[in-house]
C-alpha cells in the first residue's frame, strides 16, 4: 500500500519503487502490441511515403475554393 503522504525520503523512495515495479496498465499494453504489429508498420510507411510523393508534387494542389478567400476590395 503505497503512502497518501510523503513525509521522508524512505516514503518517496517507496513511492518511486512501487511504481517503477507496478504493471503497466492496459491501454499501454495495447499501444505496445500496435507499435510492434507489423502490419501497423507497413501501414505507417505507407503512408509516410504517400504523403512525401504528394508533398513533392506541384500537380496536386487544391485551388482555394473562392467562399473561404477574403473580399479583395
Amino acid at each position: 500500500m503505497m503512502p497518501s503522504k510523503v513525509t521522508t525520503t524512505a516514503d518517496l523512495l517507496a513511492l518511486f519503487t512501487a511504481a517503477a515495479t507496478a504493471p503497466p496498465p492496459e491501454s499501454s499494453k495495447i499501444l505496445v502490441r500496435h507499435l510492434q504489429c507489423k502490419e501497423s508498420i507497413r501501414a505507417a510507411q505507407s503512408l509516410t511515403e504517400a504523403l512525401d510523393r504528394y508533398a513533392a508534387s506541384d500537380s496536386h494542389r487544391m485551388a482555394t475554393p473562392a467562399e473561404l478567400l477574403p473580399p479583395l476590395g
